[in-house]
């Protein structure tokens, strides 16, 4: 009566492990594709002023207009870009390593992953090897990517930026 009970509970529990386990979001890999990137001297296309890193979403035109006072004022042709991106299979990411006192920082999204309702973007940040000649002006890394929407949307996703292995920023914004 004991060994039954004892295996009756054992696999009650395997099946409930099997359940949990099955309902988790298996993690997928999202592709992207660059729209556009700073170089490591030039002085970028953004007026992002702050010193921390940080991660925006497009995910319409009303998103692009947003940022226009704020962040995108010194390219027309990527503004241009992003409006021509089709929001119904493709949302941007723009990551900001922040404003640097100097040239020779860069940013690079190196890969894009989603777990549900959460998406990670994981990024190198680089700075200059010490005694390299960089530009001697205020720049703003960063990095522009269009990333496919394939899956179900339709919901608030919560975007995690991390850099050498840290959370360096996070937003939240709903994807169509």
């Amino acid at each position: 009566m004991k060994s039954v009970k004892f295996v009756g509970n054992l696999l009650l529990l395997l099946v409930m492990m099997f359940i949990v386990i099955a309902c988790k979001s298996p993690e997928e890999e999202l592709p992207f594709e660059t729209i556009a990137k700073s170089g490591g001297g030039d002085l970028g296309l953004t007026t992002y002023r702050d010193k921390k890193p940080a991660l925006l979403i497009i995910a319409s035109d009303d998103d692009v207009d947003a940022l226009i006072p704020s962040v995108l004022t010194r390219n027309p042709d990527l503004i241009n870009q992003l409006r021509h991106i089709d929001y119904d299979r493709f949302f941007a990411i723009l990551v900001l390593q922040g404003l640097k006192p100097q040239g020779g920082f860069s940013v690079t999204v190196q890969r894009i992953v989603r777990h549900g309702e959460r998406v990670n973007v994981y990024a190198e940040f680089v700075s200059p090897e010490p005694g390299t000649r960089r530009i001697q002006a205020f720049t703003s890394p960063y990095h522009l990517v269009a990333v496919s929407k394939r899956g179900k949307w339709g919901q608030q996703i919560h975007f995690v930026l991390v850099a050498d292995s840290e959370k360096v920023a996070e937003t939240a914004h709903f994807i169509p």
